[in-house]
């Protein structure tokens, strides 16, 4: 799937890692936890032993006759250039060929800044914690926007989506209940003074 969906974009000279494996790389590290870029990626690549670097498909130096091991630049212009939805499809679909499709009714967001990365990602998953999705936060955004992407790729037909207070909102509401079919579970805190009221005074 890697190789149909996500196109090479490298010469032919720059070969040495096939995409397939770069990406099968990645998710091995952050199976791994800790990464935080090329500069981690790197490191955790000069672990791997000449058998793993194979099954990778990477190729051998033609002067020592092993099995080279891709670093910093190389991951650098991997995650600059591919396509981060392309990738994310490939991943959930691999995720479903291995653990089978979700039954689970539930669908959790929720934002996390990424440490020392300088960005803010809002991700999707289940009650059991499987992934569902991610998109980053727009610069000059915030989460509401970008949770709002983010139901938009998932299918909500009967499921109930659960979010914190900053997801209150009338918008994320309407778009979940009548543009998505599905049901929400959202938090009211005192910064929404007039719906808190509201609330209060229906359960009274």
């Amino acid at each position: 799937a890697v190789r149909t969906e996500i196109s090479e974009f490298r010469r032919a000279e720059s070969l040495a890692y096939p995409i397939p494996g770069m990406i099968c790389l990645m998710v091995m590290a952050s199976a791994e936890g800790g990464t935080r870029g090329p500069h981690d990626l790197a490191n955790y690549a000069d672990t791997l032993s000449q058998a793993q670097l194979r099954a990778l498909r990477f190729r051998r130096d033609v002067e020592t006759g092993d099995i080279r091991c891709p670093k910093k630049t190389t991951f650098g212009r991997v995650l600059h250039a591919v396509d981060d939805d392309a990738i994310e499809r490939v991943l959930l679909r691999w995720q479903d060929q291995i653990l089978g499709p979700t039954q689970d009714r539930i669908v959790i967001i929720d934002g996390k800044k990424v440490r020392h990365g300088g960005v803010e990602i809002v991700n999707a998953v289940n009650s059991a914690g499987r992934f569902l999705g991610s998109v980053i936060t727009e610069s000059k955004s915030n989460e509401i926007p970008a949770g709002r992407r983010l139901l938009l790729k998932q299918d909500l037909m009967g499921k109930l989506v659960v979010a914190d207070a900053l997801h209150t909102q009338d918008e994320t509401a309407r778009q979940i209940l009548y543009e998505q079919a599905g049901d929400y579970l959202f938090t009211v805190k005192g910064h929404q003074l007039t719906v808190q009221k509201t609330l209060e005074s229906l359960f009274t």
